[in-house]
């Protein structure tokens, strides 16, 4: 049975350690301020703005998930890519697309 993506619980989650990290920082041996940069960088993963594909790879760590789950979608059908070789190139439109389908928030800044 195959489980869906409840945003709703990871955005509570993230929330949950977000508030955890600032209500026992001595839990991390670290000073707030760099507790609270590593916690946005759990979160946030950087993207170039001007890449228009992604290799599946990227997508799996964009996503928060393994690159075998991501393999598995575009053989199902559910994500779209182009394969050249033995690499799956999948576009930036396709990947928002799909994210929106499983009803998650928009990936990229749509001014890019």
């Amino acid at each position: 049975m195959k489980k869906v993506i409840n945003m709703e619980m990871v955005r509570q989650a993230r929330e949950n350690l977000k508030r955890i990290a600032r209500e026992h920082p001595e839990l991390t041996n670290l000073r707030e301020e760099d507790a609270q940069r590593l916690w946005e960088g759990v979160f946030n993963v950087t993207v170039d703005e001007s890449k228009i594909t992604f290799s599946l790879e990227e997508v799996a760590e964009l996503l928060g998930v393994h690159k075998e789950t991501v393999r598995r979608w575009i053989l199902a059908g559910k994500l779209k890519s182009a394969k050249t070789g033995r690499e799956h190139l999948i576009s930036r439109a396709d990947l928002q697309a799909f994210w929106k389908e499983l009803g998650g928030d928009t990936l990229f800044d749509d001014n890019a």
